[in-house]
């Protein structure tokens, strides 16, 4: 019996060559730099995680518009460690946060990130195994609640496993759940809380990029459509998960796979003809989404998909034409939603294209 072929792309989606080689660490430093003048974010940000990015490229990449593309370099392991200082001031807290959880990062900028305003970078800093005593001392005994400083012990990786094991059955849900967020400790710590009755305890879990593949794998089939969305949101999921949770009953979970850069461009072709509008509209907001498949989505009846591919920043001029070009305006192709007429949607849509401002369609 011959093994069965790969999963084919609709006719009118191209698979984009760029995404792979952005992603491989054998392209050439040259290609490197061209694709990170993409105008595409996804690939830009693809290269931003390359771990054979060369320090000049991490350098620019860092200072890119868009956050993803920051945020992967700040997770970089070849970043260097001015740029991780840099960042470490980024506008974004997601960044700050990803910079707080470099195992590179220097002391200073960690005591720095150690007094962010955010709760989640001083979560990330507590997790850090080169934060300086001091500034573990000082979150410890800072101005979050007690169930925070307890959670914020509780994942500090320098915890011995035989303080840890005992978390997993803390009698407090919020330091279980605080634990299963940033716990990279032992496995068994996770396996353990993957088992939790508290569903939240459980989701938490299933976002941390910790997590064994097992333990994902399994809360891939929880009863909870809160737990499977955040292993659908989880971007390490594996792309098998991913596969079986686009086909979820629970809309939320589906989005989910929509709205994770790391699906796959086949999938999110298949979830663009999704009939719910919500996981269409993550799709087109999607910076992974190939510039073919937004083109094709630019037919879409629903407002808020096509707010979201106006709003896409890598949506191709292409796609907006398509969406002004439409004959006897919008009002006739826009699907009215409860309390909202078509006429009120088409305004919107055509103020959103107003405020992009595409340029001009070739002659």
């Amino acid at each position: 019996m011959p093994p069965p072929s790969p999963p084919q792309l609709p006719p009118c989606v191209v698979p984009d060559r760029d995404l792979d080689a952005a992603s491989n660490p054998t392209t050439a430093p040259d290609q490197l730099a061209r694709l990170a003048a993409d105008p595409s974010g996804g690939i830009r940000s693809r290269v931003a995680a390359n771990p054979a990015c060369p320090p000049p490229l991490l350098a620019r990449l860092a200072t890119d518009h868009a956050a993803l593309a920051r945020r992967r370099v700040a997770a970089n392991p070849s970043t260097p460690l001015a740029v991780l200082r840099a960042l470490a001031r980024d506008r974004d807290a997601s960044v700050r946060g990803q910079v707080g959880a470099h195992p590179a990062t220097p002391a200073d900028a960690l005591r720095r990130l150690g007094h962010d305003r955010a709760h989640e970078v001083r979560r990330r800093v507590a997790t850090n195994p080169n934060t300086p005593q001091e500034t573990l001392a000082r979150l410890d005994a800072g101005q979050d609640s007690p169930q925070a400083r307890a959670g914020i012990a509780a994942i500090n990786r320098e915890a011995a496993p035989d303080t840890q094991a005992p978390i997993a059955s803390d009698p407090k849900r919020e330091i279980r759940v605080r634990a299963a967020r940033g716990a990279t400790g032992p496995a068994e710590v996770l396996v353990r809380l993957a088992r939790d009755p508290a569903g939240e305890v459980r989701a938490a879990v299933a976002s941390n990029r910790a997590a064994p593949p097992e333990v994902a794998a399994q809360l891939a089939v929880d009863p909870s459509a809160r737990v499977r969305e955040e292993v659908a949101l989880n971007p390490v999921t594996p792309p098998d998960l991913l596969e079986r949770l686009a086909r979820d009953w629970r809309t939320r979970v589906r989005r989910g796979v929509a709205t994770n850069d790391a699906t796959s461009p086949h999938l999110l072709a298949r979830l663009a003809r999704d009939w719910s509008h919500t996981v269409r509209a993550q799709v087109a907001a999607n910076t992974a989404t190939p510039a073919e498949l937004l083109i094709r989505l630019a037919r879409d009846r629903n407002q808020h998909v096509l707010l979201a591919l106006i709003r896409n920043a890598d949506t191709p001029d292409a796609a907006l034409h398509a969406v002004a070009r439409r004959p006897h305006g919008f009002r006739a192709h826009l699907t009215p939603l409860p309390g909202i007429g078509a006429t009120k949607a088409a305004d919107r849509v055509r103020r959103a294209l107003e405020q992009r401002r595409p340029r001009p369609e070739a002659r």
